[in-house]
């Protein structure tokens, strides 16, 4: 595997491991509550939504039902269902699983070639994996922060 791919999928897991480290962090008393206007959970469900759905070689298929709910996985919107945090920690295994799978035949000119991601707003396949890296450490940031504000100190940085 080219060094370059290697540490992507090293980096991928790494913000995983930090992701489901909020979810085990999280008290079930906060699950639902709000945060900048936005429940707990939802703001857990967007982040492993479109970290998984911004995996992917180039011809990358969009889910919008990862786990067979319709959630609608934007912020911006009210809240059409809820989810449990066991599906969501499923789902990250997934994830997890998923990384492995995208990396291990991902080659460097893949990496640079056009991407085909739905209507691509990405100039290349590494743009849309390194825009999905920053994403989910954005948020990942985000709930660590909501659980700092409730004084719940998680030590889980990865490198």
């Amino acid at each position: 595997m080219e060094p370059l791919v290697a540490e992507l999928k090293h980096q991928y897991h790494s913000t995983l491991a930090m992701y489901q480290s909020v979810l085990e962090g999280c008290p079930d008393e906060l699950w639902n509550k709000e945060f900048a206007g936005v429940p707990f959970w939802r703001e857990v469900y967007h982040t492993i939504f479109w970290i998984h759905n911004f995996l992917g070689p180039k011809d990358k298929t969009f889910h919008m039902h990862p786990f067979g709910k319709d959630i609608d996985p934007r912020l911006f919107t009210p809240p059409n269902n809820t989810c449990e945090r066991a599906e969501v920690l499923g789902y990250a295994v997934r994830t997890q699983d998923y990384v492995d799978e995208v990396f291990e035949s991902l080659t460097l000119e893949e990496l640079s070639g056009a991407d085909h991601y739905e209507e691509s707003k990405f100039r290349s396949v590494y743009h849309r994996l390194m825009y999905g890296l920053r994403h989910g450490q954005h948020h990942v940031g985000k709930l660590t922060a909501y659980l700092n504000l409730e004084r719940i100190q998680l030590h889980h940085w990865k490198g």
